[in-house]
């Protein structure tokens, strides 16, 4: 129910993308739905999502710079993510280094840790078989995720955190981050 006084107005858009490498089956479907309607993600081309194509770091701090609600563009001549960088740097989210490069999974569970402000975290991930590949800048990062459910196991007991996170791991984990953060 909306309210409305002399001369407001309320525009409803249909934000809905459709991807021809994305179907109805596809697991991460909703996640990418929600994703991209929001207008945190774009798609690779006007057709595709490129759902199993790792996420650049370039790609994760413009998705989280988006989420913020921080337009700053880059400059013209700069790189197309110059200034998610800038933001993310500032922000204290990035040290804005190799941002081409592939983002793993602990990279990206930090990234968003980071961005909440790193509340300390007690506790630990013994139940997972690779624990120990587990960066130990990233410890507490992917305790406070796997306890709050923003990520999972790739199996039931594998984080697999030096794993690439792909397009729609990210699009499902920032889903669950969001979720998280309008409850926290």
């Amino acid at each position: 129910i909306v309210t409305l006084s002399d001369g407001e107005t309320v525009k409803i858009f249909d934000n809905t993308q459709t991807f021809s490498d994305v179907d109805s089956s596809h697991w991460a479907k909703n996640n990418i739905d929600y994703v991209t309607s929001r207008g945190l993600f774009v798609g690779t081309s006007a057709s595709e999502f490129a759902p199993e194509t790792p996420m650049s770091r370039a790609m994760i701090v413009s998705v989280l710079q988006r989420y913020e609600g921080d337009d700053t563009a880059a400059s013209p001549g700069e790189d197309w993510y110059e200034g998610a960088r800038q933001w993310a740097m500032e922000a204290g989210i990035s040290d804005g280094s190799d941002m081409m490069g592939n983002v793993t999974r602990e990279q990206l569970v930090t990234m968003l840790y980071r961005y909440i402000g790193s509340p300390q975290m007690i506790g630990g991930l013994n139940s997972y078989s690779d624990v120990s590949s587990v960066s130990s800048y990233a410890e507490q990062a992917m305790v406070w995720a796997v306890r709050n459910g923003i990520i999972g196991g790739m199996t039931a007991d594998t984080l697999a955190p030096q794993g690439m996170a792909t397009r729609a791991q990210v699009a499902a984990i920032l889903q669950r981050f969001i979720a998280w953060e309008q409850t926290a």
